[in-house]
């Protein structure tokens, strides 16, 4: 008779190229065809044995197309994320992570390994791995249309016997923002700037000036000026955090409160130009 229990084995040898092509190995192999060539009849625990092989590959499946967080194009942030995701579930674990060298962008730039761990009808574990890939957009599979199948979300691969839980790489990016105090700062730079004050002159006065983040790893966006016409006008940051400041020619020194939609590339963007602009220009086109 066979019975499925702990499986487990050596992991696939590293990626040649950016992608591959595979079949789904069949690590599960379906124990009531195993049953049948060996002779003997199927009982209720193979049955449910063959239930907790589905069961195990749905999971992986599912959360590999729930770790979208946004658009990115390094394999680090889903390992990242996938982390965060695991720590919440109690059977499913990541084991390891490849990034692909020299993907370009649309392409699956690397993949994550997991290992999901249920219980048998006898309380012994089972334990099945799967391999799945990402790029731009999230997971990815050979043929878009088969995103909700299981079978090409989830690859199926042979457990490593000293598979366990890893820690995902630390991220060291930095992150700009805008820091607290930073309106008070140019505001008070363009009310005391001469009137020959030029666009060099007032980034200078800025940064000298520019108050420390506090956040980790957070750093100062740069700041940006432009002078024309008489007035001065001040950018810092991108359309999720954005200052925009101006002198006005009267002398007048205000932030602008500019909607979000026109702070987008594309847009007129978060730049000293879009400060300049004429106010009825600022205003949402909806």
């Amino acid at each position: 008779m066979i019975g499925f229990g702990e499986q487990t084995a050596h992991t696939s040898a590293p990626h040649a190229r950016p992608r591959r092509t595979r079949s789904a190995v069949a690590v599960l192999v379906p124990l009531a065809a195993a049953v049948a060539l060996s002779g003997c009849a199927i009982t209720p625990a193979d049955a449910y044995n063959v239930a907790l092989a589905e069961r195990a590959h749905g999971e992986a499946a599912d959360f590999a197309r729930s770790l979208y967080r946004g658009p990115t194009d390094t394999i680090d942030d889903y390992a990242r994320w996938a982390d965060d995701d695991a720590a919440a579930n109690s059977s499913l674990e990541l084991i390891g992570y490849e990034a692909y060298p020299g993907a370009e962008h649309g392409e699956p730039f690397g993949a994550l390994q997991v290992r999901v761990t249920l219980s048998d009808v006898r309380g012994d574990r089972f334990q099945a791995c799967f391999e799945s890939e990402f790029d731009y957009w999230g997971v990815t599979t050979a043929d878009p249309t088969r995103w909700d199948d299981d079978e090409a979300v989830a690859h199926p691969i042979a457990c490593p016997a000293d598979a366990g839980p890893i820690d995902p790489p630390v991220d060291e990016r930095a992150v700009p923002v805008v820091p607290e105090g930073a309106e008070e700062v140019v505001l008070d730079v363009l009310r005391n700037a001469g009137p020959d004050a030029t666009a060099e002159q007032v980034v200078a006065a800025v940064l000298e000036r520019m108050p420390s983040p506090t956040g980790e790893r957070e750093v100062p966006f740069d700041p940006a000026a432009l002078v024309r016409d008489g007035e001065i006008g001040v950018a810092m940051g991108d359309a999720d955090d954005c200052l925009l400041a101006v002198r006005r020619a009267n002398g007048e020194v205000e932030t602008l409160d500019v909607p979000r939609v026109l702070l987008q590339p594309g847009e007129l963007g978060c730049s000293a130009d879009t400060a300049l602009m004429p106010v009825d220009q600022l205003r949402s086109p909806h």
